[in-house]
């Protein structure tokens, strides 16, 4: 109504835009729909608790190495990939580290405000400010974004980890901070002043290699004092699945106590002194608010009180062995009472191994969902490869013309499109199957992942999986039905688009101040698309425009532009619907909002001081 009513504009292009809106959602809601699959599929087949394992064996239950390792692994996968996938695998990997659901959320979205610059393969950059710069001036808006960024990253990368962590512990681990920061910062810079393609990949790579051998070396990592995180146990494990090992342990202590109670409360009622009451409080008290098992007590607990199960334990240790022996599985089944979630899964998994070929055979099969969906973003997203043109290739196709609807486009490569949606010409979609991150990595991992370990899926089965999937979708797809809708009404099309309007009106008021404003336009942008590459093509003109009219660097201020909408990505809708679903956390977005927005506004603000004070010269 807005757009008709206050800026005028054409009733087809407005229309058409809403449409637009409704099919831009299939984009997101499938990689959300791919990242539950894997996720679901990893607990389903006990890879997720074997990985935590050995991530809990490497850092010894340490919260700044955890978070340290999933933040070079989450700027890699940035490199390799793009559309949000950082957070959605990343995410979860916290979340089963046993931190908690809102908090490791929070985090990973705003470490993915530094990758993001650059994204997959430069993607933002060369495509993002196609026909504004030339290849030379790509390289210098790399690696202007890249000092901006790096310096960033020294200030908010521990700010951010005191969302998980007490200050008194990263204060006493700060050297390893600035270390692990060296191994993925120091190379994406470096790589910057070269190339604008490859900086967040390879330096995330190089991070995760040199962060995993500061922690196996303890290079500037204090040992963990328990009075420092009173609430957290090392050995805690967490997940976002309630099939998962983790969960089912949940639900039986949960049960195990509610037992507990019922029998204190039978001996309350035959000895009226109230002698045992001590102890039926003891075994009915909740975790305490600070507790970083509450979000996924809470879940597996309530689930165990709506539906009254009980995790059974067959108490016969041969008849355990003999069904292990049929199976063929190398999942031990639980035989005797365990103190802790460690323990709980040490017996399902079985004994670690620790050397070995059977131990490296192990520990590629058991991590084989995450590098391989790493393989595949890199062979599947890199131009020297070769794959990435025959899997968005628009030609040969058929149509089909759907009237005044669109032309509907199906092309050898199934890359979807509806060309000339209600007759506007040039408002199209496309959808480009093969190359999303959905059927290439997750859904092609995932099956590949269940054939291999099939044996292991005696609690999961393949539908069971399939349907959770399903089930938690219906939420997000409405919500981003109307968030997309709203997207494509603020940025289409061209000059007539409100984002646009608001850009110009901006860049008059504030003549010079602009340069302020200008890393705040770029993360607007990104807030409303989802997209660095996105705000990018929809504020770099203005960008340009202001910059001639004030008399600066064009590249300075395109870089502010980059910085800006990279940074946005901490307070993108897209993200955090997405994160939120593939996490279970119930929560309103205005919530992670709340936590995020200081910090993206703190990038953007660190990076304006740093362009003027090496870059921005006025004329």
């Amino acid at each position: 109504m807005i757009r008709l009513m206050y800026y005028g504009s054409d009733v087809i292009l407005t229309c058409g835009a809403i449409v637009l809106g409704l099919h831009e959602a299939l984009s997101p809601i499938t990689i959300i729909a791919g990242a539950m699959l894997l996720f679901e599929t990893m607990e389903g087949t006990k890879c997720m608790p074997y990985m935590m394992r050995e991530m809990k064996a490497l850092t010894d239950g340490h919260p700044i190495a955890e978070c340290m390792l999933i933040f070079c692994f989450a700027y890699m996968v940035e490199g390799a990939s793009g559309f949000g996938t950082p957070v959605a695998l990343g995410a979860p990997m916290l979340i089963s580290t046993g931190h908690p659901k809102f908090q490791s959320v929070v985090v990973l979205l705003i470490f993915n405000t530094f990758a993001t610059v650059w994204g997959a393969v430069g993607t933002p950059i060369w495509f993002g400010f196609a026909g504004l710069a030339t290849e030379e001036e790509f390289v210098e808006i790399s690696y202007k974004s890249g000092i901006c960024l790096a310096i960033g990253a020294y200030i908010l990368v521990p700010l951010t980890i005191l969302i998980l962590v007490p200050w008194v512990v990263v204060k006493k681990n700060a050297v390893f901070i600035c270390l692990s920061l060296a191994t993925v910062i120091g190379p994406s810079l470096g790589i910057s002043f070269a190339s604008y393609e490859f900086p967040s990949l390879i330096g995330g790579m190089i991070g995760c290699g040199g962060t995993a051998v500061l922690i196996s070396r303890r290079l500037g990592l204090a040992p963990l004092d328990p009075e420092d995180m009173p609430d957290r146990d090392p050995r805690d494990l967490g997940t976002v699945s309630e099939r998962s090992i983790v969960a089912e342990y949940l639900a039986s202590q949960a049960s195990n106590r509610r037992e507990n109670t019922v029998e204190d409360d039978n001996d309350g009622e035959e000895s009226p002194s109230g002698k045992d009451e001590p102890a039926a409080s003891k075994a009915t008290e909740q975790p305490s608010e600070g507790s970083q098992e509450t979000p996924q007590q809470t879940t597996a607990e309530s689930k165990a009180h709506e539906e009254g199960e009980e995790v059974q334990v067959d108490d016969d240790p041969e008849m355990n062995k003999d069904n292990h022996d049929n199976e063929g599985s190398e999942i031990r089944p639980t035989t005797a009472p365990v103190d802790s979630v460690k323990d709980y899964v040490d017996q399902v998994l079985g004994p670690r191994k620790t050397t070995g070929a059977a131990y490296v055979m192990e520990l590629l099969g058991r991590t084989f969902p995450i590098w391989g969906c790493v393989v595949l973003l890199i062979l599947t997203r890199l131009e020297q490869i070769g794959l990435k043109g025959y899997l968005t290739l628009r030609e040969p196709y058929f149509e089909i013309v759907f009237n005044t609807y669109g032309t509907f486009r199906l092309s050898a490569s199934l890359v979807f499109q509806l060309i000339n949606i209600l007759t506007f010409p040039g408002l199209n979609w496309k959808y480009e199957l093969l190359y999303t991150p959905f059927v290439i990595p997750f859904v092609v991992i995932s099956l590949t992942t269940m054939v291999i370990y099939r044996k292991d899926m005696t609690e999961s089965k393949p539908k069971d999986i399939f349907s959770t999937v399903l089930q938690r979708l219906k939420n997000p797809f409405v919500a981003l039905l109307g968030a997309l809708s709203l997207v494509q009404l603020l940025i289409k099309v061209s000059t007539e688009a409100p984002a646009f309007i608001l850009g110009n009106v901006l860049a008059e008021w504030f003549r010079q101040g602009f340069v302020v404003i200008s890393p705040l336009l770029g993360a607007l942008g990104s807030f409303f698309s989802g997209s660095t590459t996105v705000s990018n093509l929809t504020f770099g003109t203005i960008q340009v425009i202001a910059a001639e009219s004030i008399g600066i660097s064009k590249t300075s201020m395109l870089a502010l532009q980059a910085v800006g909408a990279s940074a946005g990505n901490g307070i993108c809708l897209n993200n955090i619907i997405s994160a939120c679903t593939i996490c279970g956390l119930n929560i309103g977005e205005g919530a992670i909002l709340a936590k995020t927005y200081s910090r993206v506004f703190s990038n953007t603000t660190i990076a304006t001081i740093v362009m003027l004070a090496f870059f921005i010269r006025f004329r």
